[in-house]
């Protein structure tokens, strides 16, 4: 793999291929390589990329530094890693995303200088911060550790020669229009990394990318999350207008029954209860419980739900500053602004504000005992905060904010080890792999209907690990974002529909946003038995297993693969198979498994019929599974062992 970085430094901008290297084994049996390169242009600097290869995976996690050899402050504007293409017309796929359209796939051929930009703020608002590139016989797959602005660039290394086509250079990094970083003398700067694997298609990066993730990256505790846990959460059928203390004790109450070990209380549960003021206008008063709703507190909320063997979870938007909030007159000094204007978000480039919200935390999982926290962000902090009495300068306010975020983050999960981080943003909106390996769990999006759940989970498989996947099944709701379907369990009452729902988010981290106390007795049932299987396997093929993607990505509104299949292979070889037939589907489909023993003879068994068939790995390789017989909006599960 050859690679590149482009760096500007004060107002010259350089983007260089890199060849000379020295090699360092580690002890965990990684290698890192470091290429170095002195700087041009008469300006006293070094630039190293770093790049640390994990030997089994492929994947190689670039990072720049930039070191100030001189005697003078140097201005860094950005700072992005790369690799060298081979120009013959390579083709990207890429993702864009907003709020309800998250990792929508688009294609392009790259036979010119090409970029995509990010500059809300957030890292997943705009683009998915990951690429796949199809270069001749190899395909690059590259995801950005980085919840900020970015930016991903190609462009030809020099002028073309006759008809011959020069190496294109392709860099991703967090370089915005407006950054700027002073490196005072002697100093070094590390930049955001980049993880990079070249596979020969498209799903084996991606594999490869997740079994990185699991190994590296995550935070869950394997044993905590053993078997992965349901979770349920009061948000969408109640909001904040209809929930209360009685309300989230009986849904905890039917959770327990079902086999969900966790309940979250979502947003509504702090500050007073006015007129026309709704939770929005409120963030930022963590410490004023409502207790017109809540009038028992938030401890013994939480300590009746432990009653019933549920663990309780308080969501909390820990960034955010609502325009009626006391904190802003109580803790000015907190408030990120930008010339002057308020943004709605604390700055976490602050030491005073990551104390504050450590002091908010523990009160939230120390003195009320929640296990699980939910931090969401409901803003575009854009190019971020430039008060200079704050501990970052005028230009890096936005970086500094995500660095002290994630060193928040670190020091709230050493110090509550048992305590699940579940990261949010207007549901999926900062859900790059920096975040994630932070968190133990990541929100995919706010609307959850079956269709759009799929085309989300396929595109977050692209670089992030199914364990940490969380989505809610087909939710009960007060708005029309669902398809305008409000009750989803009322609506759509066959057992096949209920299985298409539920089994769609078995394949990650399972929640469920419902009214629990109203739903029928044989919904009830059916929920409970899913749960019971979930419960069963999930440790060994959604916790450890391998996750393949057996189709295209199926697309909303009828587009995109219309049958996809997902297959998860354990560590023994064994193998569970998803299904999903949507509407408009073809009647019958056909896969090729991937992953298991070619010589050892399986047991197929259909979890719908209990049916079975006795088949070698190989011909369930070559020859594949067929599924038929499904209704559309319906599904299969085979166990295969």
């Amino acid at each position: 793999m050859r690679f590149c970085y482009r760096v500007k430094l004060n107002d010259t901008e350089l983007v260089r291929e890199l060849c000379d290297r020295r090699e360092t084994a580690q002890a965990d049996g990684q290698v890192l390589f470091t290429y170095g390169d002195a700087a041009a242009c008469g300006i006293p600097v070094e630039v190293e990329l770093n790049v640390l290869c994990d030997p089994e995976t492929g994947v190689q996690k670039c990072s720049v530094r930039v070191t100030n050899n001189g005697a003078d402050e140097v201005m860094l504007r950005g700072a992005d890693a790369g690799v060298v293409l081979s120009g013959k017309a390579p083709v990207l796929h890429y993702f864009t995303s907003d709020w309800g359209k998250e990792y929508a796939p688009h294609k392009k051929t790259l036979d010119s200088s090409f970029s995509l930009v990010c500059e809300s703020g957030r890292s997943s608002k705009g683009y998915i911060p990951f690429v796949n590139i199809e270069d001749g016989d190899a395909v690059y797959a590259m995801a950005l550790a980085w919840s900020g602005n970015w930016t991903f660039s190609v462009q030809d290394d020099g002028p073309r020669v006759g008809n011959c086509p020069m190496p294109k250079l392709c860099t991703l990094g967090f370089t915005d229009r407006e950054f700027c970083h002073v490196l005072p003398p002697g100093e070094t700067f590390t930049a955001p990394a980049v993880y990079v694997v070249k596979t020969a298609d498209r799903e084996t990066g991606s594999r490869m990318l997740r079994r990185y993730y699991k190994r590296y990256l995550s935070t869950m505790d394997e044993k905590a999350f053993s078997p992965m846990p349901l979770e349920y959460n009061t948000w969408w059928p109640y909001e904040d207008r209809f929930i209360n203390e009685e309300v989230y004790q009986a849904n905890v109450e039917q959770a327990a029954r079902l086999g969900i070990r966790y309940a979250m209380l979502d947003a509504g549960w702090f500050g007073k209860t006015e007129e026309g003021s709704t939770w929005v206008e409120k963030r930022g008063d963590w410490e004023n419980v409502n207790t017109d709703l809540f009038p028992s507190g938030l401890k013994a909320l939480c300590d009746k739900a432990k009653v019933y063997n549920v663990f309780p979870g308080i969501w909390c938007e820990i960034e955010a500053v609502g325009r009626d909030a006391e904190l802003k007159k109580l803790h000015p000094e907190f408030l990120a602004k930008r010339d002057g204007e308020d943004l709605g978000y604390v700055c976490f480039g602050s030491r005073k504000t990551r104390e504050w919200a450590m002091r908010i935390c523990d009160r939230i999982l120390g003195e009320y005992g929640a296990k699980w926290i939910k931090f969401d962000f409901n803003l575009d902090p854009g190019f971020g905060c430039d008060r200079e009495d704050h501990d970052h300068g005028k230009g890096d306010g936005l970086y500094a904010h995500y660095m002290g975020y994630y060193a928040f983050l670190d020091e709230l999960h050493k110090k509550y080890p048992d305590v699940v981080i579940e990261n949010c943003s207007s549901g999926g909106l900062r859900g790059d792999i920096e975040m994630m390996s932070h968190c133990q769990v990541g929100f995919l999006a706010d609307p959850d209907w079956t269709e759009f759940h799929l085309q989300l989970y396929w595109g977050a498989l692209s670089f992030l690990h199914q364990r940490c996947l969380l989505h809610f099944s087909w939710s009960q709701i007060l708005g029309d974002h669902n398809l305008d379907v409000q009750d989803s369990m009322k609506e759509l009452t066959s057992r096949e529909k209920l299985d298409y729902m539920i089994r769609a988010v078995m394949m990650g981290v399972p929640g469920f946003s419902l009214r629990l106390p109203e739903l029928a007795d044989w919904q009830l049932k059916r929920i409970r038995e899913l749960g019971e299987f979930y419960t069963k396997y999930s440790t060994d093929f959604i916790l450890n297993g391998d996750a393949y993607r057996l189709t295209e990505q199926p697309e909303v509104h009828g587009r995109g693969e219309r049958f996809p299949v997902f297959e998860f292979v354990s560590e023994d070889e064994r193998a569970l198979v998803f299904a999903f037939r949507m509407d408009g589907a073809k009647e019958t489909q056909r896969v090729l498994l991937k992953g298991l023993d070619e010589v050892r003879r399986y047991t197929v068994t259909s979890e719908n019929d209990g049916s079975t068939t006795e088949r070698t790995g190989k011909e369930l390789m070559e020859e594949g599974v067929l599924f038929t017989g499904l209704p559309e909006e319906g599904s299969e599960v085979f166990m295969i062992r």
